[in-house]
């Protein structure tokens, strides 16, 4: 195929229960422009190969892995392989809306066809919309892009399924920063990271993509878990950022009515922000001391004290 727009891109691991579903869902895009979908299948040992031998549709083209590697690598790979200008993922226990291609094209013709560009839809379960809306205080299809865009990360990581990424673009900034924990966000740390270098940012007000399926959209992690998983991603931020961009992050923080406690949390396992996270989170108890009995702001004073 020639002159793809889109890649949907699948990568999945032992996913014999749910990703036909996926694919069927991918299959059944209603539009008539050229599109593929990649499946990068990282070693599955479950009837997940057998499932894809099934497929006989030119539009779907399979990479198998020989060796397991961590989910976010996974991910780097499907940006290689894609042979879309843009890359919209669909994890292999989810499923895209009909229109959700055709959306997408919309979209991208209405913005000349953008490089730095991020841009996602509404998601049945896990919807980025509250912590963007919400918790962040942006809105809905608009262009977010320079010093204030970094905000829209620090509440939480941009799931990838049902995301679309300027797939070159994207490439040369490296991809999804490195984590060495399965579920650590680096959909969080990477946001921030090209925040910081310039990408833009749009959420529309469209349903493309149902997680009902999901397993990360059915169960909660226990906070320690995620805390530790939290410090993994933020640990190769830090190390890939300078400590004049760390600290000005931080100072956008604290402009926040809601603070990014989460954000505070992981930025204060370097020494070197400490004393500024520590100035605001005195602070704010200052301002509201009830909140000295929640749970996370103790666990921010044990780490910066």
């Amino acid at each position: 195929m020639n002159d793809i727009l889109i890649t949907i891109a699948i990568p999945a691991y032992n996913n014999e229960k749910s990703i036909q579903k996926t694919i069927d869902s991918c299959l059944k895009q209603q539009t008539e422009s050229a599109y593929e979908i990649l499946i990068v299948d990282d070693a599955s040992t479950d009837n997940t190969p057998e499932i894809l031998a099934d497929y006989n549709d030119s539009k779907i083209r399979i990479v198998t892995l020989k060796e397991r590697v961590p989910l976010i690598a996974n991910h780097n790979i499907c940006f290689k392989e894609a042979k879309g200008k843009y890359i919209l993922f669909c994890h292999a226990d989810d499923t895209l809306e009909e229109h959700a291609v055709r959306f997408f094209e919309y979209k991208l013709k209405q913005r000349l066809y953008p490089e730095k560009y991020i841009v996602w839809g509404h998601s049945m379960f896990r919807d980025f919309s509250e912590k963007a809306i919400e918790q962040a205080g942006f809105t809905y299809n608009e262009l977010v892009v320079g010093e204030c865009a970094p905000l829209m990360f620090f509440y939480g990581g941009l799931t990838p399924s049902g995301t679309l990424y300027s797939r070159q673009s994207f490439i040369d900034m490296g991809g999804f920063l490195k984590v060495d924990m399965n579920s650590s966000p680096s959909d969080m740390t990477t946001m921030i990271f090209l925040a910081m270098h310039s990408f833009r940012f749009e959420m529309v007000d469209e349903m493309v993509l149902n997680r009902a399926n999901s397993s990360t959209a059915l169960s909660n992690a226990n906070i320690d878990v995620y805390l530790e998983e939290l410090d993994d991603a933020f640990k190769y931020f830090i190390e890939k950022t300078e400590k004049t961009q760390q600290a000005k992050l931080i100072n956008l923080a604290t402009k926040q009515k809601n603070k990014p406690l989460y954000f505070f949390y992981a930025m204060a396992q370097s020494a070197q922000n400490r004393a500024q996270i520590k100035k605001l989170i005195l602070r704010h108890l200052v301002k509201y001391p009830w909140r000295l009995t929640h749970p996370l702001i103790q666990k921010i004073l044990n780490r910066i004290f």
